[in-house]
């Protein structure tokens, strides 16, 4: 089962949340010292504002470091697919060396069995020839 990896979005969503919460607790806080809440309203907004701003932050980070892992990995994988293909290359001509060789060898070894075929005959002819003659 592939593993399951948070993305940028869920990220930055569960930063917002937090932030919402944290702007919320800021609130009561403000609220329980006696602020306006005109004073309230600016204190969350900024507080929103900041953790908005942190995620984002985060976020990108994240998203550069997903790139470039994802850029060295296609460097990788482009480096492997050459060397690959510089192998069976490589491969391929031993393979033609190999069958040149072989076309070789049985055109030698018929070679040698036309060989052996007439030195049989020319030696039956000499037996047959000694038999008569003897």
């Amino acid at each position: 089962m592939p593993e399951r990896r948070i993305g940028v979005a869920e990220v930055a969503a569960i930063l917002a949340l937090i932030a919402a919460v944290v702007a919320i607790f800021l609130a009561i806080d403000a609220r329980n010292q006696g602020s306006s809440d005109a004073e309230i309203a600016q204190q969350v907004q900024r507080e929103t504002q900041r953790q908005i701003n942190q995620a984002r932050s985060e976020a990108g980070g994240q998203l550069e470091s997903a790139d470039k892992t994802a850029r060295k990995a296609e460097s990788k994988a482009d480096a492997t697919a050459e060397k690959n293909q510089e192998s069976v290359a490589r491969l391929e001509s031993q393979v033609a060396e190999l069958r040149g060789e072989v076309s070789t060898l049985k055109s030698q070894q018929n070679q040698m069995r036309a060989s052996l075929q007439k030195q049989s005959e020319d030696i039956a002819d000499i037996r047959r020839t000694l038999r008569e003659g003897g």
